[in-house]
């Protein structure tokens, strides 16, 4: 075996366990944005978009607590950010999206969360709450016209989950190890 074959082995499988890690921390992001308390009292859109905001709001979440810990956060990071985009696409196939649009759907929604991740963590970081309210209102109601109330719930759930996470150690969050708030609470 030569070095070429050592080191692709090595880090072969570093990149196997550091994806495996995502897709069990990606797991506890969707049984998160599934609650359907979300949907049935605060009034997401039970709608693929509104799906796709509620998952993208918990990534973003956890991609802005691995992010705070320099390159080896980062990395989890980008590979939380893969897992989801494999999701998405899986699942858009699923409901029938099959030609040649689907990369195109797929390419939207990873520039979508991207400028999720922009506004929800700029808000949280410069600790600008009305920002984080109209992010709230923009991104996770859509076109709908949320309730004042639902808005203020929704940035204090974002805020816990942020301040929760990041109480949390690298290895607990890049090992699963998250818990998000209970939103009936």
């Amino acid at each position: 075996m030569t070095l070429l074959d050592r080191l692709e082995t090595i880090f072969g499988r570093e990149r196997r366990r550091g994806r495996d890690a995502a897709r069990t921390l990606y797991a506890r992001i969707v049984e998160a944005a599934r609650h359907d308390h979300f949907y049935r009292a605060r009034g997401v859109p039970d709608t693929l978009d509104g799906r796709f905001e509620l998952v993208a709001l918990h990534t973003v979440l956890v991609c802005r607590r691995l992010a705070a810990e320099g390159a080896d956060g980062a990395e989890s990071g980008q590979y939380l950010f893969d897992v989801m985009i494999e999701d998405l696409d899986v699942n858009l196939r699923e409901l029938g999206v099959n030609d040649p649009s689907l990369g195109r759907r797929v390419k939207e929604m990873a520039r979508a969360f991207y400028g999720r991740r922009d506004a929800y963590a700029g808000a949280l970081d410069s600790g600008d709450r009305a920002a984080l309210e109209r992010a709230v209102a923009r991104n996770l109601y859509g076109t709908l016209e949320p309730t004042p109330e639902n808005v203020v719930w929704a940035a204090d759930y974002i805020e816990a989950a942020a301040q929760g996470l990041d109480s949390l150690p690298l290895s607990a969050v890049a090992g699963a190890d998250v818990r998000f708030p209970e939103p009936a609470s």
